[in-house]
C-alpha cells in the first residue's frame, strides 16, 4: 500500500516562500519603527528656530491677504514641528477659505 503522507516536499519552495514572508514583515515593520520616528524627530529639532521665523512669515502675509494656499503652508510648517493641534487648525481655515474662494468663481 503506497501513502502519500510521506511525499518528500518541495524544499525550494518552502525556503521561498519563508524568504518572502520575511521580506514583506520587514518592509511593514520599518515603515512603523520608534527609531525611525525618534531620528526624524531629533533632526528636526535643529531647524524649529527656521520653521518658527518661516511660520511668522506667513502667518502675517495671511494676516495682509488670506488665502488657501497660505494656511496651508502655515500647516505643512506646524506638522513639520510635530504640534499637530495647530496643523490641524489652520488645515481646517485652509479649508474653509478655499471653500469660500470656490464660491466666487
Amino acid at each position: 500500500m503506497k501513502s502519500t503522507v510521506f511525499v518528500r516536499p518541495n524544499l525550494k519552495l518552502i525556503s521561498l516562500a519563508a524568504i518572502l514572508i520575511a521580506v514583506i514583515q520587514n518592509l511593514i515593520l520599518s515603515g512603523y519603527s520608534e527609531v525611525t520616528t525618534l531620528h526624524v524627530a531629533a533632526r528636526q529639532r535643529g531647524s524649529n528656530a527656521d520653521l518658527d521665523r518661516e511660520i511668522a512669515r506667513l502667518r502675517d502675509q495671511a494676516r495682509a491677504k488670506p488665502s488657501a494656499e497660505l494656511y496651508w503652508q502655515i500647516s505643512y510648517c506646524y506638522e513639520r514641528q510635530r504640534n499637530f493641534k495647530q496643523a490641524v487648525r489652520y488645515l481646517r481655515r485652509a479649508e474653509k477659505i478655499g471653500c469660500m474662494q470656490g464660491d466666487e468663481d
